[in-house]
């Protein structure tokens, strides 16, 4: 792991943290667990007590002003991950009830063979870039399959969320085709919604557009928001978990050849691997109240980001954390939340992050890293890879 700078500061936007946030998780852990970043201009929660009662107290940790810095202000309150209880479980009662008739958990056959085609192109090729040949083509296939977008534009849409994801580490804001990227993924999004309204199908948007509790539907806004975040967030995170599980497993060797041999335990490796290397690292949340914590005075409106991945290597909760251990006991990481906002594709993101480990270390035990090939993304939410160019030996 990289050093940390002698004068100690945290700057969720910074290209040193973002390439290795670690070391700086520990010290915050050990000697700021509530740390004021003046450049993050946000609260910076890092233990992992604090971070999963945070995540189960919405009445002090808001997430109706976004749940990642600088967001939206057309996602604030619409969605799940950005409303609060009364909103945020009337939104969660319909969106569990589009998955029961979308028959989300239904779709392993489906998942399995997207996989599959991408794997042997990718093995019969020799490698490449691991990313964007591999891991981004099987999560946006899979993700826009279910959802009901078209295969046509899946490149295109994948495009799309990676330029909407990215933030500059200076400015914090969008490259500079970014909103324009926005506006096509929302354009999109509206035309195919539209398009299911007047002519369903076997797709999520459709059960979606179709859901409905005791008389009450999604509105308009709802549901727009709600199918363009399902997109971005289950493309760009299981895309992360890939990148960030197969350079862990090439780092580490050994663990690769346990995984070969113990190929019936992948559900316990996505576990570890989460809790290793988790793809979605700090989530924000708004005071919502003034309140004391570990001896500073948080006000109401602050941001506060609730840090998963530095909970996840909290040696209070794990024992020996920054070390890969497939073999380890699953226990409670927070890769996938924690409390009301608790993940509701957590099934569908380990069962697709399941089957990948299946189909690649099935037949596959060895990948080389190109020597410069492995290139990390700018964002201060998400922690994935933009490129990892691998040989297959």
């Amino acid at each position: 792991m990289a050093p940390v700078p002698q004068s100690f500061l945290f700057n969720p936007y910074a290209i040193e943290v973002q390439e290795d946030p670690y070391p700086f998780y520990k010290v915050l852990r050990d000697d700021h667990p509530l740390y004021w970043s003046e450049q993050g201009r946000c609260w910076a929660l890092s233990r992992y007590d604090d971070v999963a009662a945070a995540c189960s107290d919405p009445t002090r940790f808001s997430s109706a002003r976004g749940n990642v810095l600088d967001d939206d202000p057309a996602r604030m309150g619409n969605t799940l991950g950005t409303s609060d209880p009364p909103k945020h479980d009337r939104l969660r009662g319909l969106v569990n009830a589009a998955f029961m008739r979308g028959r989300v958990l239904e779709r392993e056959a489906q998942v399995r063979a997207l996989t599959r085609e991408f794997v042997q192109g990718f093995v019969a090729q020799g490698g490449g870039d691991l990313i964007t040949e591999l891991s981004a083509r099987i999560s946006t296939a899979v993700i826009c399959s279910i959802l009901g977008f078209e295969r046509a534009r899946h490149t295109e849409i994948k495009h799309w969320i990676d330029l909407v994801v990215y933030r500059d580490p200076v400015t914090r804001q969008m490259a500079p085709d970014g909103p324009a990227a926005r506006k096509a993924l929302l354009d999109y999004t509206t035309a195919t919604v539209e398009a299911r309204r007047a002519q369903p199908r076997d797709d999520l948007i459709s059960a979606l557009v179709a859901a409905e509790v005791a008389g009450d539907k999604l509105t308009p806004v709802d549901l727009l928001q709600t199918v363009s975040t399902l997109l971005a967030a289950g493309v760009e995170s299981f895309a992360s978990f890939v990148g960030n599980a197969m350079l862990a497993l090439i780092q580490h060797p050994d663990q690769a050849d346990w995984l070969v041999d113990h190929l019936d335990l992948a559900p316990q490796a996505v576990e570890e691997l989460l809790r290793y290397d988790t793809p979605t690292q700090r989530f924000h949340r708004a005071a919502a109240q003034d309140f004391e914590m570990h001896g500073q005075q948080v006000k109401t409106g602050q941001s506060i980001l609730v840090m998963y991945g530095s909970a996840n290597r909290d040696e209070r909760k794990f024992a020996d954390p920054d070390r890969l251990d497939l073999s380890r006991a699953p226990q409670r990481h927070l890769a996938m939340g924690h409390g009301v906002h608790f993940c509701l594709g957590a099934q569908l993101a380990k069962a697709m992050s399941r089957i990948f480990l299946e189909e690649w270390f099935r037949h596959r035990r060895r990948a080389t890293l190109v020597p410069g090939g492995v290139v990390r993304m700018h964002s201060p939410t998400f922690r994935g890879l933009r490129q990892m160019a691998v040989r297959l030996g």
